[in-house]
């Protein structure tokens, strides 16, 4: 199996090449703020856009008229306008918004390089910049195919697309657990394992809050640009904290378990109570999500994704009676059985079983030979479910 693996590295410039970091990044925010405009404006006279082709055949107009462009690459330009077609198509989805315009503010631009870069133990080479040196602190693997630049404040990353070729194993179902994401808990797995709850944002706060008060308080002409930068290194104490923790969990879960069931949970709905925005921000079940399928993708593992109207939390996993729940009740009491859990592993337990009927059921691709592998329920508390329509499995 052919997949992509993207390998992050920090760069090292000299001052002399940080300026011309900022002047390459810079042309490319200015490219697609151009091309952004003129679609606007032919939009509103033709009622449709210009897309990638139209606009990198005017590339050599506008290096005429705008002489700083010739600084940059020429496929590292055009690379804007096909992003920015891209950004336009996904517009026509309900799920992407049109695109927005980019802010020098905010000092996180980049640009790609797919050609024409070349690389040593202590140097990466990119066009029309040089040789820079960068912090190799981990061999790359596959065939190296781009580099993307990106700015992080006052530190530059250099990120490199490889391809790879993973070997598919057979699967096993054996252990496969149902994980219950919450926010008293960062998660509960069917199995009785709690993985606690890390606050980045609220061990931080305070740290934040002082530094942008006194980012607030600069006036135009004192340091202002420095204490910006202060304020965007706790962002990124905090965004890498996350980070860490998320592939730490995810890594420990993939050596220790054969399969996963999730729920699919509707997260931008959930974000809109104010009351509880910045809790579910901060615990990124989105992230933990999309870094635990791919890594089960990569190490031949089950990833199930159960439906996001499955009452999990109502069900008795003991006789599948259906009861309202508050928030505020953390024991679940069934009224018919008698039967008494922990609100979130009874949770686990339901998605457990409901993604084991759909591997017994349905069947799924054990090998990766292209067949559908009948496999039986295995015993997880509760009788069989029928099976549902809208289940997704993704390997």
């Amino acid at each position: 199996m052919i997949t992509h693996k993207g390998f992050k590295y920090r760069l090292d410039p000299s001052l002399e090449q940080k300026q011309q970091l900022l002047q390459h990044a810079g042309n490319t925010r200015f490219l697609w703020n151009q091309w952004l405009f003129k679609n606007i404006e032919y939009y509103k006279e033709e009622k449709k856009f210009i897309f990638s082709h139209e606009m990198i055949i005017s590339l050599p107009k506008l290096k005429e008229e705008f002489e700083f462009l010739k600084l940059s690459g020429s496929q590292s330009l055009q690379t804007v306008g096909r992003q920015l077609d891209s950004a336009l198509r996904d517009s026509f989805k309900k799920t992407k918004g049109f695109p927005r315009f980019k802010k020098k503010a905010l000092e996180r631009d980049s640009f790609h390089c797919p050609q024409g870069w070349k690389q040593t133990k202590k140097y990466i080479k990119i066009p029309k910049l040089g040789s820079i040196r960068w912090i190799k602190h981990r061999p790359l693997q596959g065939q190296a195919k781009s580099i993307t630049i990106t700015q992080d404040g006052n530190q530059w990353y250099c990120s490199v697309l490889c391809e790879v070729e993973v070997k598919e194993k057979r699967k096993k179902k054996k252990n496969i657990i149902g994980i219950d994401v919450g926010l008293k808990d960062f998660a509960v797995l069917s199995d009785g394992e709690v993985i606690k709850r890390q606050r980045f944002t609220k061990d931080y706060e305070k740290r934040l809050m002082k530094e942008q008060r006194r980012l607030s308080n600069k006036k135009k002409g004192s340091n202002k640009q420095k204490q910006r930068i202060i304020v965007q290194n706790v962002h990124r104490k905090i965004r890498n904290s996350r980070k860490d923790f998320l592939h730490k969990i995810t890594h420990n879960m993939i050596t220790k378990y054969d399969g996963f069931c999730l729920e699919d949970l509707n997260i931008s709905g959930m974000m809109k109570n104010g009351k509880l925005s910045k809790s579910i921000a901060d615990a990124s079940w989105s992230e933990f999500k999309r870094r635990l399928e791919y890594k089960s993708l990569w190490n031949s593992k089950y990833f199930i994704e159960v439906d996001r109207w499955f009452p999990s939390t109502k069900t008795c996993s003991s006789c599948e009676e259906k009861q309202s729940m508050e928030l505020k009740d953390r024991i679940y009491e069934c009224k018919s059985c008698g039967f008494e859990m922990n609100r979130d592993l009874n949770s686990a337990v339901n998605i457990l079983n409901e993604g084991k009927n759909t591997l017994g059921h349905r069947g799924i691709n054990a090998c990766g030979d292209g067949k559908v592998h009948d496999f039986s329920l295995e015993k997880s508390g509760g009788r069989q479910r029928s099976k549902k329509k809208n289940m997704q499995i993704t390997v």
